[in-house]
């Protein structure tokens, strides 16, 4: 995205300037302003003077000041006048979530028939199936999901690749396919006592959550894991009246989970249990009774930069009544194999790092497909060069300028704004504990103003001259 190009945008005044400019470089802006792990922040020319400006809650008010308003149709219509003539050639995208609806998005405004197939009821992927309620609306992200069925992608649900529809069928019916499939199956955690009930890996149980169904869990959750599905999972076990004890082999520093997300979890009561490894699920007549777990110790760095955990001789049993697993996420690729695309010794898709091009003519490939589980602007970042690249197999050059809006605004370099970051609100613990409503409400309009005019300009040559930076 190009950041400085919305806060001073924003800053200006000019707030629908301010919303295209975001929504054509990304279009979930208000599912990133939510979820995004917000790297950008480490790139903050700001971090020289106090903090990263934060430049996630901005684009989340800016999105949401139209997204979820009276301006959302006229807004919308100006995003629809600026797709190119159709082009005659037809593009699929094997699922919807961030990084196949960025590819629809872009592919449509430049001017292809487009079709996704995505194999759940609705389109969102993990966005949608994932995510707890609490943390990204799913108003929100269907408004989005509005503005590329709007440009005319057409989206088709309840369809899986590799049973409903083969890749032969959509070697025939189109003239490029981008796979954008999620790393939707579990890495399993093989201890004895997983077969009892009331073990289940973490992403069935938050998809269980989001489509309503009953998830019992008694009254104390163990859950094994460290990254945003562990705590995603500890979250929702407390909304659905359980206690939630997270368990987690080496040191709180060392989790991949988002910060704040961690901090929100404690403050919600769930409870971690660091430098301990699970050795087995006790359990009675086939019900969970609690876990064992081994003290651990930190060795020498692994290849991750992180310490090793060594086990010790110290074991100790935490009693429960249901386990979580939260260990990873895997691709399921037995379609790809079946179909004959080139896979690397790390089990994922094998492409052109420069094109992502597949070993199959026309088939492209992105998201955790070629990655492995990621996050979501990394999926998007994919979605969006597929089409770049696709576009281009189809034009015979790079049509990108060509509908992104152009804009003029202040380019004098600012001076230093003596002022803290601003923060989302948090809704008190005690009340989000109790529902799945919403848990951080967004800066407020003057807020952002203050935050964007904290914003350094990193896309200004010390000569005055304007440098189009992406960060």
């Amino acid at each position: 995205m190009n950041i400085p190009r919305f806060l001073e945008l924003y800053k200006e005044g000019r707030l629908d300037d301010a919303f295209l400019s975001v929504i054509f470089d990304n279009p979930l802006p208000a599912s990133t302003g939510r979820v995004c792990q917000h790297s950008c922040d480490n790139r903050c020319r700001r971090l020289v003077q106090d903090e990263a400006v934060n430049m996630r809650e901005v684009h989340r008010l800016i999105a949401e000041s139209i997204l979820l308003t009276d301006a959302f149709d006229e807004m919308a219509g100006r995003i629809l006048a600026r797709r190119l003539p159709a082009s005659g050639r037809k593009a699929a995208v094997v699922g919807a979530g961030p990084a196949g609806l960025t590819a629809a998005f872009y592919l449509a405004l430049l001017g292809h028939a487009v079709t996704v197939f995505e194999a759940h009821a609705e389109p969102g992927g993990m966005l949608r199936y994932a995510l707890p309620e609490y943390r990204l609306p799913k108003s929100a992200l269907d408004r989005e999901i509005e503005i590329i069925r709007r440009l005319a992608a057409k989206l088709v649900c309840n369809t899986r690749v590799g049973e409903s529809l083969s890749l032969n069928d959509l070697d025939a019916g189109f003239d490029a396919v981008f796979l954008s499939i999620g790393a939707w199956k579990e890495s399993w955690l093989y201890l004895s006592g997983t077969e009892f009930k009331g073990v289940r890996p973490a992403l069935p149980f938050l998809e269980g959550v989001a489509m309503g169904e009953a998830m019992p869990l008694g009254d104390h959750v163990a859950v094994i894991g460290a990254g945003n599905a562990a705590i995603d999972s500890a979250r929702t076990a407390v909304r659905r009246g359980a206690a939630a004890t997270v368990i987690y082999r080496r040191e709180r520093k060392d989790m991949p989970a988002i910060e704040e997300e961690v901090d929100a979890a404690e403050q919600e009561g769930v409870r971690f249990l660091f430098l301990a490894a699970p050795h087995r699920i006790v359990g009675e007549h086939g019900e969970v009774k609690g876990i064992e777990v081994v003290k651990t110790r930190l060795g020498d760095f692994d290849p991750s930069g992180r310490h090793r955990p060594i086990l010790t001789d110290e074991v100790r049993i935490i009693r429960c009544s249901a386990v979580i697993l939260a260990v990873g996420e895997t691709l399921d690729l037995d379609f790809c194999k079946a179909s004959g695309l080139r896979l690397k010794e790390s089990g994922s898709l094998d492409v052109n790092r420069y094109t992502l091009e597949t070993s199959r003519e026309k088939f492209y490939a992105g998201g955790d497909l070629v990655t492995g589980a990621s996050n979501i602007s990394n999926a998007m970042g994919y979605g969006k060069e597929a089409a770049r690249h696709i576009d281009a197999r189809f034009s015979g050059r790079s049509r990108f300028d060509d509908v992104l809006p152009q804009f003029v605004y202040d380019q004098r370099p600012p001076d230093p704004v003596p002022c803290r970051r601003h923060h989302g609100h948090d809704v008190p613990a005690a009340l989000r504990r109790r529902t799945f409503s919403e848990a951080m409400d967004a800066l407020t309009p003057e807020e952002a103003l203050r935050e964007a005019a904290r914003c350094l300009r990193c896309d200004i040559r010390e000569n005055g001259g304007h440098a189009a930076v992406h960060v």
